[in-house]
């Protein structure tokens, strides 16, 4: 496939582009017709010479995008984050792009941005991109150059050629052998270094404060919206809330440094909450229909009773719970439970715990129970519960401070809502950032430097709250932004704002069109989020809210559902259980909504459309393999005996690669309504 002749082609300035002269597109350079009048009726107005005038003023104005094809002859390759930088370029103080040139930006008036995992050169009717291409290729059938006289794939999806000229072969962010997120990556941005040295003092303040002699963790309590977002049942007296569920007349006790801190959570979060669309929080309260009720039967629930003083002593006691589950004909069963104390380091509580109906799989490896465990256990679920929290010395009061990683998991086994709570699976992030956390596993290995989990013979439950306890130490003696390894980007909705508040301007607005709604993620801090079930609803929401915001994000995951990728995130149970459709439908059905899209856009609206990456399904199943073989030797102790499928060799971690390299190929488009 040949590159454009010209040094700047224009990706295209209208929604159907036309070739020029040069064999460029470009909107600009095409004889304009300036309307004579407006129709109304039977009748035509006829506009004045001052309309006419003004009308040409703006014509002569319109915005379009250039690429620059120096940059891309260096055999550069656009990634992820060069769409993200041209974003902020165009909406924020983002630096200027040396790839394409958008002429008249500041008649751009909004820009949208349209991720749509699963789109292949093949459905688009040209060629299969070359793994070394950099350069700008043309999309418009008649600038499409066959490769070996090949008959060109059928364009299922002839709308997109219609609005671009061009595309440019993207890189998806990643390693060797992994695939990083894309969407990570395109709607977050390096922090500049004045808001870093801004937040590196405000780290400073909290973790003096946080460090005070005997003060409880409270910073780290999770908050009731926390809690109803992460899947914990709360209690029946919590109300969603960016505020830690601690009752007011309880805080009047505390210290006034406790209070200043708690104060500081509060205001940032008030800060930075934005208008949510969809269900309100209330919905996943114990009694609703969220996601709080979708694991776990409402019945044999029991609550910690809610506090009504500060503790007699003044002591909050914190206690690290870890449970160990075993499958039964009714599904995942509490085998056994272990609690340690926060101070003292001791094991307080540890007991096996018989289930209620016959075990079909004892999962050893994980959870290092077997059927002589079982034997061996005396208490049930209810006798559990019962010395938790109504036994003449209950394990749990109204003031014990829960620890644990995943916590809900261990809680939701337990059938106990409790109201204080502190996951170390929140209170460290993930290089990734939100929604992915990181592992027990991997942070006690990481900041503790030791190993945990790799006993042939299963989990240890009290390993595991020992971890915990040690992790939550080592926060408490360093402050509450160590360990955070994402610690130096924000969300570019954030910046967006944030640049309106500085220059005295009305702040950017954003929207976030996608399924998923989750308050602590990158939804949370656009200015409205809506939440979608369907690709037509993403459809609905950038049309609704493209007037009224500078910046749309929407994500199309039909397409990727329909060919069994999902590797981008989790797919709403919603789409994996409606009945299979075909890809060409898929298909039909882009075209028909990228149609929608663009109609809805107003004038002089920058449209980005991108497919992030290629097929990951050659790369993941090569991973699985790896990742198996990589615990059969954990286990064995040895790459003896194992064989065939099983087996891992210096062969395969080339197939890896390739595989890697090749889902990492992308493609993206940019045009100005």
């Amino acid at each position: 496939m040949s590159p454009p002749s010209t040094s700047t082609p224009t990706s295209t300035s209208k929604s159907a582009a036309n070739p020029t002269s040069n064999g460029a597109p470009s909107g600009s350079s095409l004889p304009r017709d300036v309307p004579t009048g407006e129709v109304e009726g039977e009748f035509t107005r006829v506009l004045s010479r001052e309309e006419k005038r003004k009308l040409r003023k703006v014509e002569k104005h319109r915005p379009q995008f250039q690429f620059d094809l120096s940059h891309f002859r260096n055999g550069r390759k656009i990634g992820i984050a060069h769409v993200r930088d041209l974003v902020l370029y165009l909406l924020a103080d983002g630096m200027k792009p040396t790839w394409i040139v958008p002429e008249n930006r500041t008649f751009i008036t909004h820009v949208v941005v349209l991720l749509v995992p699963g789109l292949l050169p093949e459905h688009i009717g040209i060629p299969p991109i070359p793994s070394l291409a950099t350069l700008p290729f043309p999309i418009a059938p008649s600038m499409i150059e066959r490769v070996d006289d090949e008959p060109l794939p059928p364009n299922k999806v002839p709308v997109l050629s219609q609005m671009f000229s061009y595309g440019v072969p993207s890189r998806a962010p990643g390693d060797s052998r992994r695939l990083f997120s894309v969407m990570t990556t395109l709607l977050n941005s390096p922090l500049p270094d004045n808001v870093k040295k801004r937040r590196e003092e405000e780290g400073r303040r909290l973790s003096a404060l946080a460090k005070a002699d005997n003060a409880p963790p409270f910073l780290y309590l999770l908050s009731a919206n926390q809690m109803i977002d992460n899947d914990y049942r709360v209690p029946s007296y919590v109300s969603p809330s960016d505020a830690a569920p601690i009752p007011e007349v309880v805080k009047r006790g505390l210290p006034a440094e406790l209070l200043s801190l708690l104060a500081c959570e509060e205001t940032e979060a008030a800060e930075t909450e934005g208008e949510i669309e969809g269900p309100p929080p209330s919905a996943a309260l114990p009694n609703g229909d969220g996601k709080g009720t979708t694991k776990w039967k409402d019945e044999g629930w029991a609550e910690t009773p809610q506090a009504d003083q500060p503790p007699v002593d003044g002591q909050w006691k914190v206690l690290a719970v870890d449970c160990e589950m075993v499958l039964t004909e009714n599904g995942p069963e509490l085998a056994r439970v272990s609690v340690i104390d926060y101070n003292t380091g001791t094991n307080v509580f540890d007991e096996l715990v018989k289930p209620s109906a016959p075990v079909t799989d004892y999962l050893t490896q994980w959870s290092g129970i077997t059927p002589e465990h079982i034997s061996a256990a005396t208490h049930t679920l209810e006798s559990i519960q019962a010395a938790f929290l109504s036994s003449p010395t209950p394990v749990l009061t109204p003031h014990t401070i829960l620890l644990g990683h995943s916590l809900e998991c261990d809680l939701a086994a337990l059938k106990i809502r409790h109201p204080l709570c502190i996951d170390t699976a929140l209170i460290f992030r993930h290089p990734r950032g939100p929604p992915y956390k990181p592992g027990l596993k991997w942070l006690t290995n990481k900041w503790l430097g030791r190993e945990i989990q790799g006993a042939a013979s299963g989990h240890d439950s009290e390993e595991d709250a020992t971890a915990c306890v040690d992790l939550l130490k080592l926060k408490m003696a360093n402050g509450p932004e160590f360990g955070n390894l994402f610690d130096n980007t924000e969300p570019i909705f954030d910046r967006m704002a944030r640049l309106g508040s500085q220059q005295g301007k009305v702040n950017k607005t954003s929207a976030y069109c996608d399924y998923f709604n989750m308050r602590g993620g990158l939804s949370a801090r656009a200015t409205t989020a809506v939440k979608c079930t369907s690709d037509d609803e993403v459809v609905g929401g950038i049309a609704t809210q493209v007037e009224s915001h500078d910046f749309v994000f929407g994500r199309f995951m039909e397409l990727a559902n329909v060919q069994g990728w999902n590797g981008e995130a989790h797919v709403p149970a919603s789409m994996s259980e409606a009945p299979s459709l075909g890809l060409d439908k898929a298909l039909e059905n882009l075209n028909r909504r990228l149609a929608e899209v663009h109609k809805s856009l107003p004038r002089n609206t920058a449209f980005i459309v991108l497919n992030g990456h290629s097929d990951p399904l050659p790369m993941l199943a090569l991973s699985a393999r790896r990742t198996r073989w990589e615990r059969l030797v954990k286990t064995l102790g040895t790459t003896d005996g194992i064989k065939g499928e099983d087996r891992w060799l210096a062969e395969d971690d080339r197939k890896l690669e390739a595989a890697v390299n090749q889902a990492r190929e992308g493609m993206a488009f940019f045009c100005v309504k």
